[in-house]
């Protein structure tokens, strides 16, 4: 295909002025989102280069959403929206649930959440900024602009497919966390014995 014709086709992408808006906001498009989705994905490595041409770094995730990687602009709601899933990981992980399947299959009702009870959850959440169960239904909503939760009624939410964005760190970070108290309990077995011989 010669320059100029791949340049028009390009310009002629299914749906392109909608799915950069969507992608430009911070949404995450996943097989949800329909046309938007299909449109990515069956033309994904030419959407991929005129993003790139224009800045912006398309990132297809093996879960099959995208979303526009930025690495330099970690807001205040980013940071709400992190410690929102990881209080919610913490709390599952503690009741011995199975964290990726209740994220993923459960319907969630506000009232229920632990961010509001127990005094450190509420000092973590206090210090980002959220004090009320309006507030915290407030980082709610705003996931759901971002693609991460679907509201369901005025009661209840659920997770979407792109949450696992947060998921995924979330288990990094917890991976991380056992081994390196792994190694803490052989290091301290290891003095022990060494002590006992």
């Amino acid at each position: 295909m010669k320059q100029e014709q791949k340049k028009d086709y390009v310009l002629n992408l299914p749906h392109l002025a909608e799915v950069f808006e969507t992608l430009r906001r911070g949404k995450h498009i996943s097989t949800r989102d329909g046309d938007l989705f299909h449109a990515l994905k069956q033309q994904e490595s030419l959407f991929e280069a005129l993003f790139q041409q224009l800045g912006f770094r398309l990132i297809h995730h093996t879960r099959e959403f995208f979303y526009f990687l930025d690495t330099s602009n970690f807001t205040d709601l980013s940071a709400r929206m992190a410690l929102f899933m990881f209080i919610l990981v913490e709390s599952l992980s503690d009741q011995g649930e199975t964290v990726e399947e209740v994220v993923m299959t459960r319907r969630f009702t506000y009232r229920e959440l632990p961010h509001l009870t127990g005094e450190r959850y509420q000092t973590t959440m206090r210090e980002a900024g959220v004090n009320t169960p309006e507030e915290l239904a407030a980082v709610v909503r705003t996931m759901e602009r971002f693609g991460f939760t679907r509201r369901m009624d005025d009661e209840t939410f659920c997770f979407d497919v792109p949450v696992y964005r947060f998921l995924d760190l979330c288990m990094e970070i917890a991976g991380q966390a056992a081994q390196s108290e792994a190694i803490a309990v052989e290091t301290e077995t290891a003095t022990t014995e060494e002590v006992v011989l």
